[in-house]
């Protein structure tokens, strides 16, 4: 299925503690936010994240590893090979 390296964007639901889940994903080297101009920062929504170099495979399996070690119910999440950002 996701098995393609690159840049992906990961969206998910979880059921509880929503900042130890993105603060986990951050230390595995996921963003909340890009920069498009050196003095602009895009920020994405609450609970999507992305990734530079992984695939869509591994951010799921790293997103159900992050919820299995802090005991969190993931109730869904896709993940997509993303290539151009735009945002306001």
């Amino acid at each position: 299925m996701g098995t393609t390296i690159g840049t992906i964007l990961i969206s998910y639901d979880v059921d509880s503690r929503h900042n130890a889940v993105k603060d986990a994903m951050k230390e595995l080297g996921y963003y909340d936010n890009w920069h498009y101009e050196p003095t602009k920062t895009y920020y994405l929504p609450n609970t999507t994240l992305w990734h530079d170099k992984k695939s869509s495979d591994q951010a799921i399996a790293d997103l159900k590893t992050v919820c299995s070690n802090l005991r969190v119910t993931l109730e869904r999440a896709v993940a997509v090979k993303a290539t151009e950002f735009v945002g306001i």
